[in-house]
């Protein structure tokens, strides 16, 4: 499985701030753009935080738990636009941590949620 990562900044979720560096954060693209987004909640309410995996939710639905080498175990709370199929994206609190995972084809673990 391809297993990327991401991190709650603005690179990885695609938001950029209404007036330049002030006013709230909203979509920078999509059906969304320029509406309002909570920056570090996922697409299923929860906040982002260690554990966190992105996942394509028409082949793992929300609560699915998966254990990723190197990583750990994880839940899948959120989406992402780019993650289809056998890709995941696993969360990391800081952006430098997310760059320094990449990009990794790795044996993924997979518990369904019942």
């Amino acid at each position: 499985m391809l297993v990327t990562a991401y991190d709650a900044g603005k690179e990885s979720c695609g938001w950029k701030r209404k007036y330049g560096c002030i006013g709230p954060p909203v979509y920078a693209y999509g059906p969304l753009k320029g509406k309002r987004k909570l920056v570090g909640i996922t697409a299923d309410g929860t906040k982002a935080k260690k554990g966190t995996i992105a996942a394509d939710i028409r082949k793992y639905p929300f609560g699915t738990k998966m254990y990723v080498p190197g990583y750990g175990w994880g839940e899948v709370h959120d989406v992402g636009s780019a993650i289809k199929g056998d890709h995941i994206d696993v969360f990391f609190p800081s952006h430098k941590d997310a760059m320094k995972w990449g990009k990794k084809y790795l044996k993924v673990i997979i518990l369904r949620r019942q």
